[in-house]
């Protein structure tokens, strides 16, 4: 397959690019900056320019967007302009929000627009759409995020991550109702070791309610290693200037003099494990995927990767625009991860 990676060269789309190298199909990377290591062919774009990134993709059969979740509006326009089907990894809640706003227009088109095909929210929602199929509708999802490092290196965007600690955080109650950042806490005991998860804003609160109806409360909690120090960062840098400067432009080219954004020359060891809990009135059934390094990338970035790779290779069906609980057939997507390296299992609890 003729596949286009948007932000190709960043931190995860790296690895979208190398699985895709590796499973043969012709790959070409559409950023500012090419690719280091370059391990496909290399086209510059801007993505704020729509028509031109637009009459890049024609001759392509599938767009894999992994840049900025900023500029998913744009990458979907272009998308749809050249007449190819679409993948992301994710909006935050508030861009995918958005994004389903073209559902119709990617429908008439009879093209399909995958959104948050990534780790959480990905294998969070083919999980939950198992979890649904297997047990039926819960009264109650929780979804929780984890992870363990020893080094103190950012392996994801560091503007995603200051949004997360900036601002409102969604909870389904019946109806969404935003409550502040960090606001809410929970100790979860996962199988990396028990870990404080935060209450933060996140994708799959924009599609679960509609994709899992009757369900009378949903929320996301993520933390680990760092976090809290993310938080503090966020309310330093989060927004505002610095003598006309853009305060999260400091705080980044300080990072990048640190040498704390990737891994250049360090060997990566997070490991991220997620939960989806599905509570039910006489029981509660937990699913917990664990993700570890993989060469160069750790285990946050290698499953989040991989995930639309596998998405692709399983086939996808659909018009318009979906999340990935409504697209992707849960057994044989779970069982290609679990062939990775990504454990999964389920529990029941009384």
């Amino acid at each position: 397959m003729k596949v286009a990676v948007l932000g190709g060269s960043g931190l995860i789309g790296s690895v979208i690019v190398m699985e895709l190298v590796k499973r043969g199909h012709n790959v070409t990377v559409m950023d500012l900056v090419p690719p280091n290591p370059l391990e496909s062919d290399f086209v510059k774009v801007d993505l704020r320019e729509v028509d031109n990134t637009a009459s890049k993709l024609r001759t392509f059969d599938l767009v894999i967007n992994s840049a900025q979740y900023y500029f998913n509006m744009e990458a979907m326009r272009a998308s749809l302009k050249a007449g190819v089907n679409y993948m992301d990894l994710g909006g935050l809640f508030w861009m995918t929000r958005k994004q389903l706003e073209l559902h119709k227009e990617f429908e008439k088109e009879g093209l399909l627009a995958l959104v948050g095909m990534g780790a959480e929210p990905g294998v969070t929602n083919v999980i939950a759409r198992k979890m649904r199929e297997e047990y039926g509708i819960p009264r109650e999802i929780h979804l929780r995020d984890g992870w363990r490092s020893t080094l103190d290196n950012v392996n994801w965007s560091v503007d995603t991550q200051l949004d997360e600690a900036t601002m409102d955080a969604p909870i389904w109650d019946g109806e969404i109702k935003f409550f502040p950042p960090f606001s809410r806490q929970e100790e979860v005991e996962f199988s990396i070791g028990k870990i404080r998860t935060y209450l933060t804003i996140h994708s799959e609160l924009a599609t679960f309610p509609s994709s899992f109806p009757g369900t009378l409360k949903i929320d996301w909690m993520e933390g680990g290693t760092g976090f809290e120090c993310i938080f503090l960062l966020g309310k330093i840098f989060g927004s505002g200037e610095v003598r006309g400067t853009k305060s999260r432009d400091l705080l980044k080219e300080a990072m990048r003099e640190k040498g704390l954004i990737g891994y250049s020359g360090i060997t990566p060891d997070e490991v991220e494990a997620a939960k989806v809990i599905f509570v039910y009135e006489e029981k509660k059934i937990e699913a917990e995927f664990v993700a570890t390094p993989h060469g160069r990338f750790d285990g946050t970035q290698f499953v989040t990767g991989i995930s639309p790779v596998l998405a692709m290779d399983a086939g996808l069906k659909g018009e318009g625009v979906l999340p990935p609980e409504k697209v992707i057939t849960p057994d044989p997507f779970l069982e290609a991860l679990k062939r990775e390296g990504i454990s999964l299992e389920f529990r029941e609890t009384a």
